[in-house]
């Protein structure tokens, strides 16, 4: 073979050398980019940049959830946490908001495996799926839900990805992400620690209300049958005190008026009332909901004189509504939805569906709103009956009036603490036989819808946690200087440098043999 054969040999099998060389590089650079993908997802390699370390656990976060770990360590089953996403993974990083949310969660899932898994279900593809984390007929899961659960009772928060966030007073616009209280919170709930709780008083005559307590119950509350002028020896309750978390006193048909400023030593339960409705100084609040009807309207001047405040009056007179009634006496009234105002927001769902169940309220009594706004208080209706109803005085005597009533009324009161909006709600409603177990346990019926979303607007969160929001000046990345020249210098001169070494290296072998 001749030198130019050899020479030409060479070059192609030396060419060859260099082809595949280059080739595996770039395989290998591939197969590192996936692999590193993948643990990214799997392990949650993220590198908090943002200037307010919003994807960071801070230490107050990290301490609460460790405390509750360790409380939970001897149990038979142990303590743990699924946080769902009803969509597929890859379309979470799709808006700004889900993707905070959902990148956070990924943080706590790597921080404490043993305790929180993320898991995601696909609700548009399979809407059977979603089934389980409803409640009522018009109860409805999004994709932009988000649900923690606890695996060891299959007991569930959901949350709208709003929830997440903190709006400003100013404008109403997001300004802060609130996650790490929302999830603490959640897993609070989740393991016993800080149900809400529902009171039921009694004491007055009261209607049994077993059937909504079941709802409460549902709802994620914690119920309580309670008489404020006994209080409670088996809970440490004294008279007058209400339990700690208790976020909504239900008051339903009251034969006998609750007791107000008095000389006889007896607890003023209008007080207790009122004490319980303050929005205080750190945001926390209580909410009424009051059933009443023409039997007892009139007859509480305590109770009823107190409900003015909150513009609420109920009318000493009997409804009929012959126009939309399901009884011949026109008294089982099917309620009207309105449209517009808070109250509709109660139904919002109900009136989505393509059948809207029937709304009853029977043997109901008018309600008057004595004013729209005052006082940073609102009030709207949320069930009324038709133009054509007649109300009869409960004495008999006089003519019926002809009009439109509410049968269901709702007030929310306003403040603003730490730039955040806080609520207290009174419900009034004008029958007792509303929540009775015909109408609650039937899905043709929409009372239990109604009262399903009262219930949660009630039960938010209350937790005795410091855990901070972080605001939202800059969600894109926030480096040093320092850090962004170590990052070019990684990025542009490292890569290039090993990438030039390596091909030193085969040039001089190549050239030495």
């Amino acid at each position: 073979m001749n030198k130019q054969s050899v020479s030409r040999s060479r070059k192609f099998k030396y060419g060859s050398v260099a082809v595949v060389f280059t080739a595996a590089v770039i395989a290998a650079v591939v197969a590192l980019n996936v692999v590193v993908s993948a643990l990214t997802q799997t392990l949650s390699l993220y590198v908090d940049m943002t200037s307010e370390d919003l994807y960071s656990i801070s230490d107050a976060c990290d301490e609460m959830i460790t405390d509750l770990a360790a409380e939970h360590e001897a149990d038979v089953v142990p303590l743990h946490y699924d946080i769902i996403f009803c969509a597929p993974y890859d379309t979470l990083e799709n808006t700004e908001t889900t993707k905070m949310v959902y990148t956070f969660a990924r943080r706590l899932e790597a921080a404490y495996p043993d305790l929180v898994s993320i898991d995601y279900i696909d609700i548009i593809t399979y809407p059977t799926l979603a089934e389980q984390y409803t409640t009522t007929a018009a109860d409805t899961v999004k994709t932009t839900d988000v649900i923690v659960q606890s695996t060891n009772t299959g007991n569930y928060r959901k949350y709208a990805v709003d929830a997440f966030f903190v709006t400003a007073e100013s404008d109403g616009s997001v300004f802060a992400f609130n996650g790490e209280l929302k999830f603490v919170s959640a897993f609070l709930q989740l393991a016993g620690e800080y149900n809400p709780v529902a009171v039921f008083l009694s004491g007055h005559g009261e209607t049994d209300a077993s059937a909504m307590q079941v709802l409460f119950d549902a709802a994620g509350f914690s119920v309580l049958s309670l008489d404020l002028q006994k209080g409670s020896e088996e809970l440490g309750l004294a008279p007058g005190e209400l339990p700690d978390y208790a976020k909504v006193i239900i008051i339903n048909g009251p034969l006998y008026d609750y007791v107000g400023d008095n000389d006889d030593g007896l607890v003023n339960e209008i007080a207790v009332i009122d004490d319980f409705l303050e929005i205080k100084d750190d945001g926390s609040s209580g909410n009424l909901m009051v059933f009443m009807n023409a039997d007892s309207a009139g007859k509480l001047p305590e109770l009823e004189t107190y409900l003015l405040e909150w513009g609420l009056q109920f009318g000493e007179a009997t409804l009929k509504d012959s126009s939309s009634s399901s009884s011949v006496d026109g008294q089982t009234i099917i309620a009207t939805l309105p449209t517009e105002g808070l109250g509709a927001s109660l139904h919002t769902s109900l009136r989505s569906l393509s059948s809207v169940p029937l709304t009853i309220v029977k043997n109901a009594c008018p309600i008057y709103q004595v004013f729209e706004s005052k006082d940073s208080r609102s009030v709207s209706s949320v069930l009324t009956t038709t133009k054509s109803a007649e109300a009869y005085p409960a004495d008999g005597e006089g003519d019926a009036i002809r009009g439109q009533f509410d049968l269901m009324t709702l007030v929310r009161e306003t403040r603003y603490v730490d730039n955040e909006q806080c609520y207290s709600y009174v419900l009034a409603c004008s029958s007792t036989s509303f929540a009775n177990s015909t109408y609650m346990a039937q899905h043709q019926y929409g009372n239990s819808d109604i009262l399903y979303s009262a219930m949660r607007a009630f039960g938010k969160d209350t937790v005795p946690v410091d855990i901070d929001f972080k605001v939202l000046d800059d969600i894109g990345l926030s480096i040093s200087t320092a850090q962004a020249n170590g990052w070019t210098v990684a990025l542009v001169a490292v890569v290039p440098i090993v990438m030039l070494v390596l091909g030193t290296v085969v040039y001089v072998r190549r050239k030495h043999l």
